[in-house]
């Protein structure tokens, strides 16, 4: 069952302190390595500078709508034909409406995350990742995956 995650409405449904692309991907990431799950997050904009529009993270796969408005690339990425072994995650009204339209289930963030309320913030004591154990878990999630 392939999911497609609105990554800016889940961006905005952090705490303000945490709001950013590379703590929505660690969220996503950290998920799927607990699940087995296939998972394509989505933005709205351009990728960071010097990334790619498309990144490939083991189950992970991080786009960039670039130019476009992302529900557009959200709704092109599920099957012309009914999309019923589709997910798509978001709390955007619209886009919910317009993915059941082509076939696909739609589940809301909390859903998604298995919460009802917001986040809880992040433990003084919760130890961060630093970017080379970022880099090595990236590397251990993209082991094995064959190029496309």
């Amino acid at each position: 069952m392939p999911l497609i995650i609105d990554g800016n409405n889940l961006l905005h449904r952090l705490p303000r302190e945490a709001r950013s692309r590379g703590e929505v991907r660690r969220q996503v990431l950290e998920t799927v390595r607990r699940q087995n799950l296939m998972v394509t997050l989505v933005f709205d904009g351009p990728p960071p500078t010097g990334s790619p529009e498309i990144e490939h993270l083991g189950r992970v796969t991080v786009r960039y709508s670039g130019g476009a408005v992302a529900d557009e690339l959200i709704l092109g990425l599920l099957p012309a034909e009914r999309a019923v072994d589709w997910v798509v995650v978001t709390d955007d009204r619209q886009l919910r409406e317009r993915a059941r339209q082509k076939g696909a289930r739609v589940r809301s963030l909390a859903e998604w995350s298995g919460r009802k309320q917001a986040p809880k913030r992040r433990s003084r004591h919760e130890p961060k990742l630093s970017s080379n154990e970022i880099a090595d878990w990236e590397g251990y999630f993209s082991e094995g995956r064959e190029e496309d």
